[in-house]
């Protein structure tokens, strides 16, 4: 008897479709997506994704009457396109209640496996729907698939660089390095002026002559007199002897703790995928598009906003927005972090993070090894993963 997997769609979230093909698929079966007419279009890209002959896959359209979808017009519509000759499996998570109930009722007079697709859990349930609700026979079988960023992003519609990820800098124990320079105020005034001065002026360039950077001679140049004195106490060695590329400034201004909090989610949790400085767009957004570090764990999807400092609630509302504007663009399927070295002494920032769904950790947070420990096993809990 011939196999078909058969779908609800749900065009906001497709996971659950996708998730449930990728553990039932065997080669040969035919796939059928069951979808209004108006989410009939997401059909052809989950069956992209999904990369399966186009010659396997089967669709039921159901159109409206005078604007209402109608329980028997469906249900007559969904039944004369089905056969007892074909082993169904059913996955009933998607769509709206009433299309779902209206599946349930056709499916049911044919040879069909009922399931329920639970991403939160990251499993799949069997059911029997029978008159006894006494002899637990539901199964409860985890989900084995797990998704790479390219994967997650795609099926989202979403266009991204994640096939060529930013790379690190310097090793991870220099991030470490500098991590600690900052979390225990090694730093002087004259370090943060020189990392500041690098941010606002010299962070879009090529490269920087550091003996021109320290005694200017063109009137547009910003001086830092004591750039060579703050790499050599940080003991940073730029790559080419006397000057700073793109990438190193960017390293210097911000990127080190980037790559600092990229090395410990990979090492603390061991995510499936992982990338820094992630681009993405879906038409909607036009700047600010940059993830600073995105990671897949179970097949969910945790994005972290990095800042070592915060100078003022206006710039971080900013960035509280941008994180937002992300979510948005992610269709809120993602779990948004914001890490940031400033304290937050009165808890006000972290107040309007968790106001707009994202967690914020603070330098008490960051550098108090038992709170970051719940952190991160915070995040262990949402992926379903011990």
């Amino acid at each position: 008897m011939s196999k078909t997997i058969v779908n609800i769609i749900d065009q906001s979230n497709p996971l659950p479709a996708y998730l449930f093909t990728k553990e039932y698929y065997e080669d040969g079966d035919e796939l059928l997506f069951i979808s209004t007419q108006e989410e009939a279009p997401c059909i052809d890209h989950l069956a992209k994704q999904l990369e399966i002959n186009e010659m396997l896959v089967k669709r039921i359209v159901i159109k409206r009457y005078q604007d209402n979808l109608l329980y028997e017009r469906i249900c007559r519509t969904i039944k004369n396109q089905l056969s007892q000759d074909v082993q169904y499996y059913l996955n009933l998570a998607g769509g709206n209640r009433y299309m779902t109930l209206s599946v349930q009722h056709v499916f049911e007079e044919f040879n069909t496996l009922f399931f329920y697709t639970q991403t939160r859990e990251n499993q799949i349930v069997k059911t029997i729907f029978d008159h006894s609700i006494y002899d637990d026979d539901d199964e409860i079988f985890p989900i084995r698939h797990r998704m790479t960023l390219k994967e997650y992003f795609g099926l989202y519609g979403l266009e991204t660089d994640v096939d060529q990820p930013r790379q690190q800098v310097k090793e991870t124990a220099f991030s470490r390095h500098l991590f600690t320079m900052f979390s225990q105020h090694l730093l002087g005034r004259g370090d943060y002026q020189a990392m500041e001065t690098l941010r606002e002026k010299y962070r879009n360039w090529r490269f920087l002559i550091i003996s021109q950077a320290e005694n200017p001679d063109k009137d547009y140049m910003t001086a830092i007199p004591n750039l060579s004195k703050f790499l050599e106490y940080i003991g940073f060695v730029p790559e080419r002897k006397g000057s700073l590329q793109s990438h190193e400034m960017e390293y210097l201004t911000g990127g080190w703790f980037e790559e600092y909090v990229y090395a410990l989610i990979k090492e603390v949790l061991q995510p499936d995928d992982i990338a820094m400085g992630v681009h993405i767009s879906n038409g909607k957004i036009r700047h600010n598009n940059e993830l600073d570090v995105c990671f897949i764990k179970a097949n969910k999807l945790f994005v972290i906003e990095c800042k070592t400092g915060v100078t003022s609630e206006s710039l971080f509302n900013e960035i509280v927005y941008k994180v937002c504007a992300l979510k948005e663009v992610l269709l809120g399927t993602s779990n948004s972090y914001i890490f940031s070295l400033k304290k937050d002494m009165k808890g006000d920032w972290k107040k309007t993070a968790n106001y707009m769904g994202i967690t914020f950790c603070d330098y008490n947070f960051l550098t108090r090894p038992e709170k970051m420990k719940g952190i991160l096993n915070e995040m262990n809990r949402i992926a379903k993963e011990k």
